[in-house]
């Protein structure tokens, strides 16, 4: 029996003496630093002063502190290496960095510049010359209706001549007595014959 008491003393023996094996994740691969991938989030705190409920007015809030997300989080889409980053100073964010002027951009401005003022120029003449063509269209219209005027008057003229004519040859077709012309021969003393 003594034997059996040491059976179990050699299996915690035989344990202790084998070296144990410890399964562990493997680590992580080696990342750049979160500021490199991404930026962080600004928040802001703004001072709020004493103020009473506007759904409760029995209650009042005491001045506090409320924080505002100013900026989300975001990935940093800027190219190059992550190592070269300058954690205390991250790249500024693209849409308020100023654009990349080299010179075929300084050039395609330049020459976006000359096509602008060359286009405002032809806009200032093309106006100019419509000015001018309302001027003629004005006049014309005004010529326009002085020859209306003219015709009507012309017409009208036109129609009293031949009132006239008409009359004129009622005159003549018939001879009135009283209108006959005397007759006239130099024997006679200039007197009318009765």
């Amino acid at each position: 029996m003594k034997h059996l008491a040491l059976i179990p003393l050699v299996f915690v023996a035989s344990c202790a003496s084998r070296p144990q094996l410890a399964v562990r994740p493997a680590p992580p691969a080696a990342v750049a630093p979160a500021e490199s991938l991404r930026y962080d989030e600004v928040v802001r705190a703004y001072h709020v002063g004493r103020q009473v409920d506007p759904n409760h007015p029995d209650m009042m809030a005491e001045g506090h502190p409320v924080y505002r997300v100013e900026v989300s989080s975001r990935w940093n889409l800027h190219p190059g290496s992550p190592n070269a980053a300058n954690l205390l100073n991250p790249p500024p964010d693209a849409a308020f960095a100023p654009p990349p002027t080299n010179d075929v951009v300084i050039a395609e401005m330049n020459r976006q510049r000359e096509a602008t003022a060359l286009v405002m120029q032809q806009a200032a003449r093309l106006a100019q010359s419509y000015q001018e063509l309302q001027k003629v269209f004005g006049e014309m219209k005004t010529v326009a209706q002085n020859n209306a005027l003219l015709n009507s008057r012309l017409a009208a003229t036109e129609q009293r001549v031949t009132v006239f004519e008409k009359e004129m040859q009622k005159i003549t077709a018939s001879p009135s007595p009283t209108n006959d012309v005397p007759a006239f021969s130099p024997e006679s003393n200039d007197s009318p014959k009765p």
